[in-house]
């Protein structure tokens, strides 16, 4: 048996990218909400926006990350 040694800055730099990618997605699905006469809370979604892209920013990240609820 062979043990694989894995470097950890590595891991957590494809972890970070998979993270950004989700959190690119979600801000891509809700990029609707921020037009004029979207029948939504705007200033609501805009608040849910703004924290996904505040994830990086997050303490846990990206091994631990709080993903906001969508309004």
């Amino acid at each position: 048996m062979s043990l694989v040694k894995v470097d950890s800055s590595k891991l957590n730099a494809l972890k970070a990218e998979e993270v950004r990618k989700e959190r690119d997605r979600l801000l891509a699905d809700s990029d609707w909400t921020q037009v004029p006469d979207a029948p939504v809370d705007s200033t609501a979604w805009a608040d849910y926006r703004q924290a996904l892209r505040d994830v990086p920013q997050q303490a846990g990240f990206p091994n631990d990350v709080t993903w906001p609820e969508q309004p």
